[in-house]
């Protein structure tokens, strides 16, 4: 679904306040190493899995309203008197 974010931006706000490229950039970095802490993997993994969880919540969120604006404006519409 293709929605409009108007006056704020949830999505990219919470994509950018959870620190999803900065953990993606320490993982990446670790993995990269030849000696590796596995608990720093975990860790890392275990953060990301959850910003990406709280991301794809705040995106259902994002869509279910943004639906109910659109019928609600459809609604409205479709009253308006001629």
């Amino acid at each position: 679904m293709i929605i409009r974010q108007e006056e704020t931006t949830p999505i990219g706000d919470t994509f950018h306040d959870s620190g999803i490229l900065k953990v993606m950039e320490k993982l990446k970095d670790t993995v990269d190493e030849f000696e590796v802490d596995t608990d720093d993997i975990q860790t890392y993994c275990d953060n990301l899995i959850t910003s990406l969880k709280n991301l794809k919540a705040v995106t259902k969120k994002a869509e279910t309203e943004y639906a109910k604006v659109k019928a609600q404006r459809e609604l409205k519409d479709s009253l308006k008197v001629y």
